[in-house]
């Protein structure tokens, strides 16, 4: 069964269509023909369509085509695509562009050799940032493409068609809103997730929410409570949880004071990994800002004891970190220590095995292989870092920070 949105993809025909000559538009590989030409290059070689929609009066397009489409990395990957450059406002684009909700400019879109959506993405991007969604958008992890094979698996998928309802409320896409009526049809109905459950109540609320839908959200949170009255299940732990933090923020806010003890007081009972988790990160966050604070402030002293704390609570959040979790947390432990200027051995330990367990959830990630490397460095391993910072660059070959870093090693 097609989605809505799906459909809406295939039923406007476009007249046949040349792409514009290369000239100024970046260094990449431009397929010179029409884009059903390109469709038919890209299922002979199993690749998939990139088309860059750009305008003459569009400035940040052409931003994005002297920066990011010259990047030498961008070009090794986009080697990958069958590469179109289109003016989204000639007599042929027009059509093409509409088609694909190509209105915010530069519009990124990325094609099925079957003509479908897989990505589309809006203005402008540099070259690592652009790096890192080409890579994405190739895995096909994220995409709508990958949510509208879901929902064309199964229809009542719920989350999946709110999140779809979110990515096109993002793009301004109209078509946004009767997929929001299918869902919300379906939570009225109870279909798609197990009514009786609180988590599945509590996941699609926090969706409801994010797509502006504050009554489903409420509606939400009180089946949960109807369920679960002693509020004993992770739902109901989370929201006292967020209460609390609430509280300790409007504090701070009124009288520039932070008292955290009412949140540490709520985890010490705590026995759920994923609320002591999201406990101890908010509790790291918060240190982490008043350090920050501390220092633009002139007040070194205290900013060292806050940076102190968030490293504290750091270490508890990352003993429950949940694997999803794993990839981003742990890089933004590491970045945190390694800006400190000197770290006892316990610590450097610690810095080193966050680091080797967040590049495990992200083994392919040139980043995740540098900061690796950085922390290698600083426990004192020249050639271990210097081995991760190789790895980094096969999978980056243009990343200069770990050239810098490569060149700096004793060889």
């Amino acid at each position: 069964m097609r989605t809505l949105y799906a459909l809406a993809l295939t039923l406007v025909m476009v007249p046949p269509l040349r792409a514009a000559a290369s000239g100024d538009h970046g260094r990449l590989d431009w397929f010179p023909g029409t884009f059903e030409e390109a469709l038919a290059k890209a299922k002979q070689e199993n690749k998939i369509v990139f088309i860059d929609f750009w305008a003459s009066w569009c400035g940040w397009c052409k931003r994005f085509d002297l920066e990011t489409l010259s990047d030498t990395v961008v070009m090794a990957e986009a080697r990958e695509l069958v590469c179109l450059v289109i003016d989204a406002e000639s007599e042929a684009g027009v059509p093409l562009a509409a088609r694909y909700g190509a209105s915010n400019l530069p519009a990124l879109v990325f094609v099925e050799p079957d003509g479908s959506l897989r990505e589309r993405l809006s203005g402008f991007r540099p070259a690592a940032q652009f790096v890192v969604e080409l890579r994405r958008i190739r895995a096909n992890e994220g995409t709508i493409g990958e949510i509208v094979q879901k929902l064309a698996a199964n229809p009542d998928d719920v989350l999946s068609r709110l999140e779809l309802v979110l990515r096109l409320r993002r793009m301004h896409d109209g078509k946004w809103e009767p997929e929001m009526q299918a869902a919300r049809d379906r939570i009225e109905r109870g279909v798609g997730f197990d009514p009786k459950s609180p988590d599945d109540r509590f996941a699609i609320g926090r969706k409801l929410r994010l797509c502006g839908d504050e009554k489903g959200y409420q509606e939400q949170l009180a089946a949960i409570r109807a369920l679960d009255p002693e509020g004993r299940s992770d739902p109901m732990r989370r929201l006292a949880l967020n209460a609390l933090v609430e509280e300790v923020n409007a504090r701070y806010r009124k009288e520039q004071v932070f008292d955290p003890s009412p949140i540490q007081r709520f985890l010490a009972d705590e026995k759920s990994p994923l609320v002591l988790f999201e406990g101890y990160s908010m509790l790291h966050g918060m240190a982490a800002y008043q350090a920050e604070d501390a220092q633009r402030r002139g007040q070194p002293d205290l900013a060292a004891e806050k940076r102190a704390e968030a490293r504290d609570y750091a270490r508890r959040a990352w003993k429950v970190c949940p694997p999803d979790r794993l990839a981003s947390f742990g890089r933004e432990i590491t970045q945190d220590l390694l800006s400190a200027p000197t770290l006892d051995d316990d610590t450097l330990h610690f810095l080193v095995d966050v680091a080797t367990r967040s590049l495990e959830a992200a083994p392919r990630s040139a980043d995740h292989l540098e900061l690796l490397g950085r922390c290698l460095e600083k426990a004192g391993k020249p050639a271990e870092a210097l081995e991760a910072y190789r790895k980094a660059l096969e999978i980056d070959p243009g990343k200069e920070s770990v050239k810098r870093r490569i060149a700096a090693l004793p060889h």
